[in-house]
């Protein structure tokens, strides 16, 4: 599962790097989706990547409740534990969305 993981990320990562949030909201809305009704121990931390990029796509269309679905993500990174993958991916969040508020 780790690859499959890294891959699925990998690929959300481009995403927003290529400024295409929505696509990196849909892609990984596909991910969630089978598992969103579940207790599967991922559901809500995938979650709030997906809350991550809607925001960044609130930003991008100038829309100022941005912060307020921003605040949702970070909620949900909170329940991230020793998990290098995610963790790497809330610092690249995190990061970049500093970077487009500085704009």
């Amino acid at each position: 599962m780790s690859d499959e993981v890294e891959v699925i990320f990998e690929k959300f990562k481009n995403l927003i790097i290529q400024k295409q949030y929505y696509k990196a909201h849909e892609f990984l809305e596909e991910v969630w989706h089978p598992m969103r009704k579940s207790l599967h121990p991922d559901r809500d931390i995938i979650r709030g990547f997906i809350n991550a990029a809607v925001s960044l796509e609130l930003k991008k269309r100038g829309r100022n409740n941005y912060l307020k679905v921003w605040k949702t993500y970070q909620k949900h990174k909170t329940k991230i534990k020793n998990n290098h993958i995610y963790e790497e991916l809330v610092i690249f969040l995190d990061n970049y969305l500093y970077k487009e508020l500085k704009k």
